[in-house]
C-alpha cells in the first residue's frame, strides 16, 4: 500500500519498519513545543535563585535524583542494552539506579519481565505525554556540572 500510493514517505522513527525503502525518509517533523519553552524559562528562573533552588522539590538537595526512559518499548530503542548497564553498575560499583520507563508497545511485557528477571528497580507506566514530565524529572549530574547544587 505503501510503495503504491505514496512519492515519499516519512518516518518519525528509524525503529519503525520498512515498507518502501526507496521511499522513505526519517525525520522529526515536530519540532519542539511550546511547553517546553515555557517550563525551560521558568525553570532557570528557579534555579538561578539560590533559595528557591535550595527547596525547591526537584532540583533541592534533598531531592532524589530519578531517571526515565520516554519512547516506544522497542528493543531496538536500546532498552535491552539500558538494562545491562544497570546490572553492570550494580554489581561492579554498587550502584543501584532506579528508572521510571513512560510509554508502551510491543515489547514492554518483556521488557518488564526481563527487568524483574534482572532485578532492577525499573518501573513501567504506560504511555505519557512529554510535557507532563516536565516539572517531574531531573538529571543532577549536569547541575553539578554547572555547580549549581
Amino acid at each position: 500500500m505503501c510503495r503504491a500510493h505514496s512519492h515519499r514517505l516519512i518516518k518519525l522513527s528509524g525503529t519503525l519498519g520498512i515498507f518502501a525503502p526507496e521511499k522513505e525518509l526519517v525525520e522529526n517533523v515536530h519540532g519542539v513545543r511550546q511547553t517546553f519553552l515555557d517550563y525551560g524559562t521558568v525553570l532557570c528562573s528557579i534555579l538561578q535563585d539560590a533559595e528557591q533552588r535550595k527547596s525547591h522539590t526537584i532540583f533541592g538537595a534533598e531531592a532524589t535524583p530519578t531517571i526515565y526512559f520516554i519512547g516506544k518499548m522497542l528493543w531496538s530503542k536500546g532498552i535491552g542494552s539500558l538494562m545491562d548497564l544497570m546490572k553492570y553498575a550494580e554489581e561492579t560499583s554498587g550502584l543501584k539506579l532506579k528508572v521510571d520507563m513512560y510509554g508502551g508497545g510491543p515489547d514492554k511485557e518483556d521488557a518488564e519481565s526481563r527487568a524483574q528477571k534482572l532485578n532492577l528497580e525499573m518501573t513501567f507506566h504506560g504511555p505519557i505525554d512529554h510535557a507532563a514530565l516536565c516539572s517531574t524529572h531531573k538529571v543532577r549530574i549536569i547541575l553539578k556540572k554547572m555547580k549549581m547544587v
